[in-house]
């Protein structure tokens, strides 16, 4: 499928691959939520940076709201089989792990900057209860799973928070076998009923 898109200066139409355009779009967004949150943004300035006809961030998305909240959803993040199916010692050592991982990290990031607007926030939210308090805690034995399940949430959030954006001295040195182990040993209460 291809779109046209008049230039600015009235030079001729020229065709453009639409899913391409969608994904230009959704970097651009991205970016730009990263360096200035979401309010900071206009979708002049994501049309601008990705090189399209701001015309066309309505005519994909219908709203700037619309563009950032799928920009948020379409991530690096894992996926719900990854909650469905990793065993229960092993998701916080992995979550942990992806975050080193330079495009899981960097989504990571945009997401901990914009956590501040209400669109980033509710993408946050809805993520954190679908795949920690949801699918997660159906997994994990009763009393408080959904509790618990939260709490290792915000453990992992915390570690890779303090591991790297803040660069704290020991956690920022320290190597991923040896933090997972620790992570293990932490989470173990948070696996098992009492």
């Amino acid at each position: 499928m291809t779109d046209t898109d008049a230039a600015a200066d009235g030079r001729p139409m020229r065709r453009r691959d639409a899913v391409a355009t969608r994904q230009s779009l959704l970097s651009a967004a991205r970016t730009l939520m990263a360096e200035r949150g979401v309010a900071g943004v206009s979708t002049r300035e994501v049309a601008a940076t990705a090189g399209v006809n701001q015309a066309l961030v309505y005519r994909y998305f219908g709203s700037k709201d619309e563009l950032f909240a799928e920009a948020a959803r379409d991530s690096a993040m894992h996926s719900s089989d990854f909650f469905h199916n990793t065993p229960l010692p092993d998701i916080a050592p992995a979550l942990l792990g992806s975050t080193r991982d330079d495009e899981a990290h960097a989504t990571v990031a945009r997401y901990l900057l914009a956590a501040n607007d209400d669109v980033v926030r509710e993408i946050l939210r809805g993520r954190i209860q679908e795949y920690f308090g949801a699918i997660l805690a159906a997994r994990m034995p009763a009393p408080d799973a959904a509790l618990r399940a939260e709490l290792l949430a915000a453990l992992v959030a915390g570690i890779g928070f303090l591991r790297d954006r803040i660069q704290t001295g020991e956690l920022a040195a320290v190597d991923d076998t040896t933090l997972h182990a620790y992570v293990r040993r932490m989470i173990a209460p948070l696996l098992e009923p009492e």
